[in-house]
């Protein structure tokens, strides 16, 4: 089996049809050329994923902190009103009888 296969050695040649040589060039190329733009793609994307990251903790998350004291403010006032005029009523109702 070994038998026919070629001997490689110093004096060895390759021919290759000049055509074939000029397309393997052409998709080396076009392969470099695509896994650069993408590699670019990529790191901008990434630039730019943390570039949101910094606006959201800088802008983002504090206003959401602001809005939710807000909120806890406004329900405990609520509840202080609600109160008073649970009071107000009782009061209102033991004056009345």
């Amino acid at each position: 089996m070994g038998e026919n296969l070629p001997k490689l050695n110093d004096d060895s040649g390759i021919s290759i049809n000049i055509k074939w040589l000029v397309q393997i060039v052409i998709l080396v190329g076009s392969a470099v050329l695509l896994y650069t733009h993408l590699e670019g793609r990529i790191a901008e994307t990434e630039n730019e994923i943390q570039g949101l990251r910094y606006n959201q903790n800088t802008y983002v998350f504090p206003d959401i902190r602001i809005l939710e004291d807000e909120i806890l403010d406004y329900k405990l006032e609520r509840e202080r009103v609600r109160k008073d005029l649970k009071r107000i009523n009782e009061i209102l109702s033991e004056h009345t009888h």
